[in-house]
């Protein structure tokens, strides 16, 4: 039973993340992180992950089936600050699912003649929607499915490109290259995505203990190795010069190989990839807007449940048009040029956020929730590295388009958060 769990429990923290765009990103990283400095900055952000999943895991153990961010930051720093947060990362997880759908439809458009590759995304997309409808366990079971068979697949198209590879150590990075590694690490925590969606689907609370940050931390490993060796299999087939500008790189490496279905395995990885990731986007941000419905600060309507499994219908419907929304929007050259950095800052201000949440609620002496081996001393340094790199990437001169729709996306999420603040402030005096 808990190993089942434990299975479950990684295999929803690694769907998130093991995407088609961390793919773009992770290539995103090679100007910065060219060689072995690649396995550097995958060491640093698994270690920031790690301390960030074991806070997610002592914090969900205070509030079990709550709504993970929302829950940390409401208790931590009130109700307008945490529904900010919250909005902040919904926006986060809907622009990912936008690159994914679009990233996906260029793969299938060169693989796939006509309108084939649009109709069959449509059929897939389709699919996952009326699979989360049908019921959350199926949705799970699917899940880890998915997220087994595209680390399989990758790891294959690995050791293909591996396998034939001249035998050439990778390079060295020069000694001067620091300033680039810290700009490489935030790109790299973004590998990492969603691995704390895992504290939502714990269904017993003594896996709080040792289940649940196991699995977490099993996952930061697994992916670091995953993303380094497929980084790595890139490295040994293409020059520095060209990676960071691949959008589709496990395409790309299935063309060089010149082996027989190498081009159909790499299809195979981007469509797993995105079935995995849509559908535990689908299904945990669908449960955010949920949630806050049911707390009244969302118009009741993402509250309403249908069918015998009492599913959040409209809440699902309204992430999955708001990613079809955003999906054509990543075909303009600014939005593209600016996603890593975009992204980047996303994660590291909301880990930011639950690693202070974590060290104002470890303070209280209520006792409530179970302790991980964790100590402030270790939390500090990796809250100030995650603040500095990521604000010291928006300060990048070539992030002027990012730090235009993130002002675009505070503007928003303020004005609505001003207005349900308004809405509430009404109702009381009334």
């Amino acid at each position: 039973m808990a190993l089942f769990e434990g299975v479950k429990l990684a295999a929803v923290a690694a769907g998130m993340a093991i995407t088609i765009s961390c793919n773009t990103v992770l290539v995103s990283l090679f100007p910065h992180a060219p060689g072995r400095a690649l396995f550097t900055a995958l060491a640093l952000a698994g270690l920031c992950m790690a301390v960030v999943v074991l806070c997610f895991a002592e914090l969900a153990s205070r509030f079990p089936g709550a709504i993970g961010i929302r829950a940390f930051t409401k208790a931590a720093f009130g109700n307008r600050f945490s529904l900010a947060v919250t909005l902040f990362y919904v926006a986060m997880v809907m622009l990912i699912g936008g690159l994914e759908v679009y990233l996906c439809h260029l793969m299938l458009a060169r693989v796939l003649p006509g309108a084939a590759g649009g109709a069959v995304l449509a059929m897939l997309l389709a699919a996952i929607v009326w699979v989360n409808l049908a019921g959350h366990e199926l949705s799970l079971r699917l899940q880890v499915a998915m997220t087994l068979a595209v680390a399989v697949t990758m790891l294959t198209l690995a050791w293909l490109a591996l396998h034939n590879a001249a035998a050439t150590p990778l390079p060295i990075v020069a000694a001067g290259a620091g300033g680039s590694l810290l700009e490489a690490v935030p790109r790299a925590l973004f590998l990492f995505i969603g691995i704390e969606w895992a504290v939502m689907h714990v269904g017993r609370h003594a896996a709080f203990r040792r289940t649940l940050p196991l699995a977490m931390i099993g996952s930061v490993v697994a992916i670091a190795l995953l993303y380094g060796t497929f980084g790595a299999a890139l490295q040994a087939r293409f020059g520095p010069g060209t990676l960071g500008s691949m959008a589709l790189p496990h395409l790309e490496l299935a063309r060089v190989l010149n082996a027989p279905g190498a081009i159909w395995l790499a299809t195979a990885v981007g469509l797993l990839a995105v079935l995995s990731s849509f559908n535990v986007g689908l299904s945990g941000a669908a449960r955010i807007l949920y949630s806050l419905a049911r707390e009244r600060e969302l118009p009741a309507w993402f509250a309403q449940l249908h069918g015998p499994r009492l599913v959040p219908r409209n809440a699902m419907l309204f992430i999955s048009c708001g990613v079809l929304v955003m999906a054509p929007l990543m075909a303009l050259p600014a939005l593209a040029e600016s996603l890593s950095m975009l992204f980047s800052f996303h994660l590291a201000m909301v880990y930011a956020c639950v690693l202070l949440a974590w060290l104002r609620m470890r303070r209280r002496p209520d006792g409530r929730g179970v302790h991980q081996p964790l100590h402030p001393l270790l939390v500090w340094p990796v809250l100030a590295f995650l603040a500095t790199t990521g604000i010291g990437v928006m300060a990048e001169p070539q992030a002027a388009a990012a730090r235009m729709i993130l002002l675009g996306e505070c503007l928003a999420i303020g004005a609505i958060s001003a207005y349900l603040f308004r809405s509430a402030l009404v109702h009381t005096e009334g």
